[in-house]
């Protein structure tokens, strides 16, 4: 619990500048040899020339052994890879569940805040094709998955995880995007996939029933899930499950998931809902476990 305090709190004031930890495992530079077997704790690589990113290396991975699925976290505005792994756990989760994890940074503005290009209102930064290339690097050298790359993202990130699932479908198996939607009317995103869309109700950030943001027009909470159900050919049918307890700072259950699983091979779409939850809620360990076991398919809730 303390630790999870300490996540919000480094987070939080990365939303209004910029931070970093050092990183206590024991890392490499080097691209495992063939006959490499993880066996205790996770192990930290980088990968990426100009761009250098953490990879977190699970102890079930064997480079000759069955490919894991890879999951990259995409922070949110001013933060860092490491600083979102800290807040979300996604590593760590990844160490019991079996799959790797990338942290990579996004690029610096005018302020020297870290963000991603997840629109083309100011800068071309070409992060799709950063983070594309860090994929295709992972799945060469640390025999990843192929077939299930998995995206998380926070606030930007979870806006970049959707820009990546409309332009490059077919490299991704899901997202899971919290209080980041879909700028425009993403009208670009046809292709089915499974897609976890989860928002506070009080973000006071990111709106969450759309509306202006940033200058431009962004989709609300539940037209970002209608779309995605559009483009998986789900049907009305839905299921609901909660309440769930999964914030720390709303007293009680706060989070009802809908979940719409009537939809085309490998589409599912859900919307977890949290009442009361602002921009960046106090995430319980229960949380981190559940959204990571809906995006991989592992199990239910």
């Amino acid at each position: 619990m303390r630790l999870l305090a300490l996540g919000i709190v480094v987070l939080a004031a990365a939303c209004s500048g910029t931070g970093a930890t050092e990183e206590t495992t024991t890392t490499t530079t080097s691209t495992p040899a063939t006959t490499t077997t993880v066996d205790a704790d996770p192990l930290v690589a980088f990968v990426g020339e100009e761009r250098p990113s953490r990879l977190v290396i699970p102890p079930a991975w064997e480079a000759d052994g069955e490919p894991l699925p890879l999951v990259v976290l995409l922070h949110g505005y001013t933060a860092t890879g490491e600083l979102q792994d800290l807040y979300l756990g996604v590593s760590s989760t990844g160490s019991d569940l079996g799959y790797l994890t990338l942290t990579p940074d996004g690029t610096t503005d005018e302020r020297g805040n870290q963000f991603w290009n997840a629109t083309d209102f100011e800068q071309f930064v070409d992060d799709a094709g950063y983070l594309e290339g860090l994929i295709d690097e992972v799945i060469a050298g640390y025999n990843a998955d192929p077939d299930r790359v998995y995206l998380v993202g926070h606030s930007n990130g979870g806006f970049m995880a959707n820009k990546l699932a409309c332009d490059i479908p077919d490299r991704i198996a899901g997202i899971a995007a919290i209080a980041g939607g879909v700028f425009g009317t993403g009208s670009d995103c046809l292709a089915p996939t499974r897609v976890l869309f989860i928002q506070g109700t009080d973000d006071g950030t990111v709106p969450f029933e759309g509306g202006v943001f940033l200058g431009g027009r962004v989709l609300g909470a539940q037209d970002t899930v209608d779309l995605w159900r559009g483009a998986g050919e789900c049907t009305d049918a839905s299921a609901t499950k909660g309440p769930f307890d999964y914030d720390l700072l709303v007293p009680g259950e706060e989070t009802t998931i809908t979940v719409w699983e009537d939809c085309a091979p490998s589409a599912s779409v859900e919307l977890w809902s949290m009442e009361g939850s602002g921009h960046i809620p106090g995430f319980l360990p229960a949380f981190r476990s559940a959204m990571m076991e809906r995006l991989l398919g592992i199990e239910d809730n």
